[in-house]
């Protein structure tokens, strides 16, 4: 054998390795890179609705103090507790609510609102308002917005703090 005979061919490279398919592990990256945008994206969305129904609320609470600060009646008395029921029943984990009256219902808006101004204070108007004969005018003594306002306002922001975890 003749080596100039030989006929010799030149090395060949193997070629680049492709980027296709994908490792297992990037697959797995971006499967939960999609989970997490949509996690983020139902976050957004509930955060959203959140801060809506919290300034629809606080809106509700507002025409409801302008109507008490201009002319108190048992109608808005008994609006507000339409109002306090309402959050109470919707974003307040006690099954019982819905059953509570009188003093009773008074013991839970203490307890829930960390004071002892319903049972004791201001908010006692609440279950007295319904059974005055004549309105509130004949009794200016157990009526005091400067006081009742802002219980009703503590007691709807504290227990508004609650609704991020329930809606």
């Amino acid at each position: 054998m003749n080596p100039q005979s030989l006929q010799l061919n030149d090395i060949h490279l193997p070629s680049d390795p492709s980027i296709w398919p994908l490792a297992l592990g990037w697959w797995i990256a971006l499967a939960l890179a999609i989970v997490m945008l949509v996690w983020l994206f139902f976050a957004v969305k509930r955060y959203i609705a959140i801060r809506k129904h919290k300034r629809l609320l606080f809106n509700e609470l507002t025409l409801l103090e302008n109507k008490l600060k201009q002319n108190p009646s048992v109608s808005s008395i008994a609006e507000t507790n339409v109002l306090l029921r309402r959050i109470a029943l919707a974003y307040l984990p006690d099954s019982n609510v819905a059953s509570l009256t009188g003093s009773e219902w008074l013991a839970f808006l203490d307890s829930t609102g960390n004071t002892n101004r319903f049972t004791q204070g201001a908010g006692r108007i609440l279950i007295e308002a319904p059974y005055r004969s004549g309105g509130l005018d004949n009794y200016n003594d157990a009526y005091n917005d400067a006081e009742f306002i802002p219980l009703i306002r503590a007691w709807v922001a504290r227990n508004a703090q609650k609704v991020g975890g329930c809606l």
